[in-house]
């Protein structure tokens, strides 16, 4: 089969990565970990989908909400109890109230390491780099 049997492999989706956030603990006091997963690119591309705005243009805001929401393992997110503990119905509006914006930001940045995910600026200072 040559060279092609080393492209022969899926994409890692539902790989995992904890975040700690100190502020979430349990009953004994111990940090619970928050864990997000990667998804496929057909999953991204549904996603991205959703907000896209009239002129073409993606929400980026609203699209991060919607990343947070899907590749979070736990907690869920759309969890009903959870949902309406924060007041709200829509999973999507729940990052933005239970986590502070570094820990939502610590978040992001999970989902994107995990989900192989690199800014242009990230790649740019790489390539100087080597």
């Amino acid at each position: 089969m040559g060279k092609l049997s080393v492209f022969l492999r899926p994409a890692p989706a539902g790989r995992t990565k904890e975040v700690w956030l100190d502020r979430f603990t349990d009953e004994e006091g111990k940090v619970v970990p928050i864990i997000v997963k990667c998804i496929t690119p057909e999953e991204n591309k549904r996603i991205s989908q959703k907000f896209v705005k009239d002129d073409g243009s993606l929400d980026t805001a609203a699209y991060g909400d919607q990343m947070i929401v899907e590749c979070m393992v736990e907690p869920d997110l759309k969890n009903a109890e959870l949902c309406e503990y924060y007041g709200t119905m829509d999973p999507g509006d729940v990052p933005n109230r239970m986590f502070t914006i570094g820990e939502k930001q610590m978040i992001q940045d999970a989902i994107m390491e995990v989900n192989d995910i690199t800014t242009a600026s990230e790649r740019l200072k790489k390539a100087k780099n080597s």
